[in-house]
């Protein structure tokens, strides 16, 4: 098995800012650099957290957000199991930009670290993955999450 090239991923959990955070992945998604290195990475996170989810959301119709979706990853998880009304929300507008066209009802640009514009109570299930670490989305974040 050959060795990941993460050497540079290491400075992403250096950055203090929010517009620091937005900033790098911005660039990393450009020229579909961000899909490549998960292919390449053999990243199963999206694909492992839907497997979670479908144990308990047994309503295929449910609304689910998908905080955090970047490239939408989560998202084409999400369509293989069946599920068919998610929204999106990624801080970079860069990897917003290249979710497949359609695959989500719903996308916003957004800081999850911020109170969201969303009614409490209107999705049935939140998906969040890989964006809980240092410098990134923060602990209470869940509270908007939970609302």
């Amino acid at each position: 098995m050959s060795l990941k090239d993460v050497g540079n991923k290491v400075p992403i959990y250096k950055l203090k800012t929010t517009d620091e955070v937005m900033k790098y992945y911005d660039e990393w998604g450009e020229k579909n650099k961000y899909n490549k290195d998960m292919v390449e990475w053999n990243y199963t996170g999206p694909k492992e957290t839907v497997e979670v989810l479908k144990k308990y959301l047994l309503k295929k119709n449910s609304i689910i957000f998908d905080a955090g979706c970047g490239t939408g990853l989560v998202g084409l998880e999400l369509k293989k199991f069946g599920y068919n009304f998610f929204h999106g929300a990624d801080l970079s507008q860069k990897l917003l930009d290249t979710v497949p066209t359609n695959l989500y009802q719903n996308l916003i640009k957004v800081d999850l670290n911020k109170s969201l514009t969303i009614q409490d109570n209107f999705y049935d299930a939140v998906m969040c993955v890989g964006t809980f670490t240092f410098g990134h989305v923060k602990p209470q974040a869940l509270d908007e999450f939970i609302r």
